[in-house]
């Protein structure tokens, strides 16, 4: 005898193997955060391996920390001193730079002190004259030397070449879901509640059960390598956490306090000064209800409301920062996300990226003879999450 074969009926819709547009669809009636992931992947290039990088493409103002106290001491004449500054790395720090000062602790300017870098002794230690006129000044402890500029003389004929901007690699791992679906021809021929009996149903349920699992390992999983030959140890992708929530990053330590809009404003600042940027709040339902509760007074101009509503349903978080196209952050609400967290994210640089032709698929899996049909929902993807330095930010241990 040959081998079954079956077309599955949609109730009345030919069934198409390829399910992946089935699932964007199912994801948007869901108004699911998941949909908008996936619709950002489209645009990158499918994963061809289980390891999937990708270039960390920010750029960031140019900074020097000063290691220790230093005095800069200028005559009331054209003789200036020299003087020999440690930095915490001379890295990208070249000859006739010019560089201005801010205090590390109040971020103010340190008078209208100006240095040119004559010459660069080693790794940490560099050469500078005032630029221009100041007075005696000097440099506290941790100062951050900020770029200006770095003139050039007439008719020059002589260059250094600088790759002044070498992009990272970051990377994730690919990971395969798997949904059976299976009914044997009884249940399909009889009539049960809310028709629960065709393909179609089941499918629908198999959707939900893929959301709720790409949801959570979106939020909760670890990046893990497969090793040798362990069969229980899979390829499983990193999450948005373990990618933001890196110390020296833009993470805010809220130790037990509530959310307030200055703590978003802040941590929205320190993502603006590393000329990163952000267009959403991702949190959960009690978080989201806080947000919303600024909005007490009916005229908080913190907040954007939907007014065709009667109560205070805050759609976007209005920042106090008046900067064009950073004004208003679109609001996330998912019971997934840990109830003491508020991620500031940048949607349009996180994306669910599936392995070439590895999309979600529906194999027909019913042997031979069967009284019924099985069939399995695969898929394979990762997460990526671009400049998490700079672009995303998250304020932990909140008070719930």
């Amino acid at each position: 005898m040959t081998n079954k074969t079956s077309t599955f009926d949609f109730s009345s819709t030919i069934f198409q193997r390829q399910v992946n547009e089935a699932f964007e669809l199912y994801l948007k009636e869901q108004s699911s955060w998941l949909w908008i992931y996936l619709a950002n992947g489209t645009s990158l290039p499918a994963a061809k391996e289980t390891k999937y990088e990708w270039l960390e493409s920010q750029l960031t103002p140019k900074s020097w920390i000063i290691d220790g106290t230093v005095s800069i001491w200028t005559y009331w004449t054209t003789v200036w001193t020299a003087a020999n500054i440690t930095f915490d790395s001379t890295t990208w720090l070249t000859v006739w730079d010019i560089v201005r000062f801010i205090d590390g602790t109040t971020s103010s300017p340190v008078w209208n002190l100006q240095l040119q870098i004559v010459s660069i002794t080693n790794t940490t230690v560099a050469t500078a004259y005032i630029y221009g006129a100041t007075d005696d000044i000097e440099l506290p402890t941790n100062a951050i030397a900020k770029f200006i500029s770095n003139p050039v003389e007439e008719n020059r004929k002589v260059f250094t070449a600088w790759n002044n901007w070498e992009p990272s690699f970051e990377y994730n791992y690919t990971q395969i879901f798997e949904e059976v679906v299976e009914l044997s021809d009884t249940m399909k021929k009889s009539l049960t509640f809310w028709n629960t009996s065709d393909v179609k149903s089941q499918l629908k349920q198999a959707m939900y059960k893929i959301e709720q699992k790409m949801s959570e390992q979106a939020i909760y999983w670890r990046r893990v390598k497969r090793t040798g030959s362990t069969t229980w140890v899979k390829w499983t992708f990193g999450w948005i956490d373990q990618y933001i929530n890196v110390s020296g990053w833009n993470v805010v330590d809220a130790s037990a306090v509530a959310i307030t809009p200055w703590l978003i404003n802040d941590l929205w600042e320190e993502i603006k000064k590393d000329w990163g940027s952000f267009n959403s709040i991702v949190c959960n339902y009690n978080q989201a209800r806080k947000i919303s509760a600024f909005n007490s007074s009916w005229s908080n101009p913190m907040i954007a409301r939907n007014e065709i509503t009667a109560w205070s349903y805050v759609m976007n978080f209005v920042s106090d920062l008046p900067i064009a196209g950073w004004l208003v952050s679109q609001i996330i609400v998912d019971e997934k996300i840990p109830n003491n967290v508020v991620f500031l994210i940048d949607n349009t640089r996180i994306a669910l990226v599936p392995m070439v032709d590895r999309t979600m698929n529906m194999v027909d899996w019913s042997v031979n003879w069967q009284d019924g049909e099985t069939a399995i929902l695969r898929w394979e993807y990762t997460l990526v999450i671009k400049d998490a330095k700079y672009s995303h930010g998250i304020i932990k241990n909140l008070a719930v």
